[in-house]
């Protein structure tokens, strides 16, 4: 009887092991194709902005708020394939969605207060990043533009008190020194710095919108981040339209009303919403920290594009620069468990309750860290 109790318990074991072998496998095929997914969808979105510049066109701005506008779909999208998918009614979607904007939801209020602030750092940080590609080439944006995560750390060790690890530090050395070579290739003084200085900008001001997302709202669902990027599309469409309005009267943008560069316009939007979607997704159906790996492919990506597209050559110090600031990237990504076996460099002793909840939300900007994505916002 025994033998027969050890027999059938093994052989669930060996079920169990082989049904979480089978999970395991299934996650990383799904990961492998949305990492690739998302790195042509960024690659492309890239492309696509730098094309829209020349003699007729020289518009940053007016290319993100048209692109921001199509954000208004993500929600729409998602909740359609909640419906469709799980069979939930739009009612409890989206009375479940709107909690990211408080107690009270989304009201005139809510929207405005939350919503605005965090347009302002999106359109800011966006703006940076496609100003930069009028700049220098594709390749060198996307590879400064992965110090993001190192920036995230850094602001977490200002405003949330993050304890230092010297695997991360090494991280941000790393990361900073390819950012310094990087920019010295063609001279401090020289033209490309311009675009260096915007991608960094770019890059901080990314790092700073996730920081502030985590901070303020906190620990969000998918289909919450959905209603609030489509809450930010129409604050985009509704806000914005005046300073855009502005920089063409005022000469600051140049742009033809009846030869817009629509191709690649729609092109750089389209594929701007599909990978906000897959970074979405990836995160809910894979693991997170094997998703960013989506944003280090972008970078030899656009690097090939560039080099059969438009000529640029990806010069050996521009190799060794990107390479810097990947494995400083992928440092960061490592949990804290596994710096330093887990051990900080300064601990502090007897924490405090507004310690402790600082503690909570250290947690989740390192949940943010490790899942961290995207390329532009």
């Amino acid at each position: 009887m025994e033998y027969s109790y050890s027999v059938s318990a093994g052989l669930f074991q060996s079920v169990k092991m082989l049904s979480i072998t089978y999970e395991h496998c299934t996650k990383l095929i799904y990961g492998t194709v949305i990492n690739i997914a998302m790195a042509v969808s960024w690659v492309g979105s890239t492309q696509f902005s730098q094309s829209t510049y020349s003699n007729a066109f020289n518009a940053p701005f007016f290319n993100i708020w048209f692109s921001t506008v199509w954000m208004i779909l993500c929600y729409p999208i998602f909740a359609l394939i909640l419906r469709f998918a799980k069979g939930k009614s739009f009612y409890n979607i989206f009375k479940h969605s709107q909690e990211i904007f408080g107690k009270h939801g989304v009201c005139m209020v809510s929207v405005f207060t939350r919503g605005v602030p965090f347009l302002i750092l999106w359109a800011v940080t966006n703006y940076m990043y496609v100003r930069a590609l009028g700049t220098i080439a594709a390749s060198d944006v996307t590879a400064l533009f992965s110090s993001c995560t190192v920036f995230v750390y850094l602001f977490s060790i200002i405003i949330l008190k993050e304890e230092l690890y010297s695997l991360r530090l090494i991280a941000v050395a790393l990361t900073l020194g390819g950012v310094v070579l990087l920019a010295s290739e063609d001279g401090f003084l020289g033209p490309s710095v311009l675009g260096v200085i915007l991608s960094i900008v770019s890059a901080i001001g990314a790092a700073l919108y996730k920081v502030s997302f985590k901070w303020i709202i906190g620990d969000a669902s998918l289909s919450q981040v959905s209603l609030f990027l489509s809450i930010l599309g129409l604050l985009d469409l509704l806000v914005m339209w005046p300073i855009m309005l502005t920089l063409y009267f005022t000469g600051l943008e140049q742009f033809d009303w009846y030869n817009l560069p629509w191709g690649f316009l729609c092109g750089s939007a389209v594929l701007g919403l599909a990978f906000n979607f897959l970074v979405n997704f990836g995160i809910a159906f894979t693991f997170p920290l094997f998703i960013s790996v989506g944003t280090v492919l972008g970078i030899p990506l656009n690097a090939g594009v560039d080099a059969m597209f438009r000529g640029r050559i990806f010069g050996v110090t521009k190799i060794i620069a990107t390479i810097m600031i990947i494995v400083g990237f992928i440092l960061v990504l490592i949990p804290t468990d596994k710096c330093c076996g887990g051990r900080a460099i300064t601990i502090s002793q007897g924490m405090s309750d507004s310690q402790s909840k600082t503690g909570e939300k250290k947690k989740l900007l390192d949940k943010e860290c490790r899942s961290d994505t995207n390329t532009r916002l």
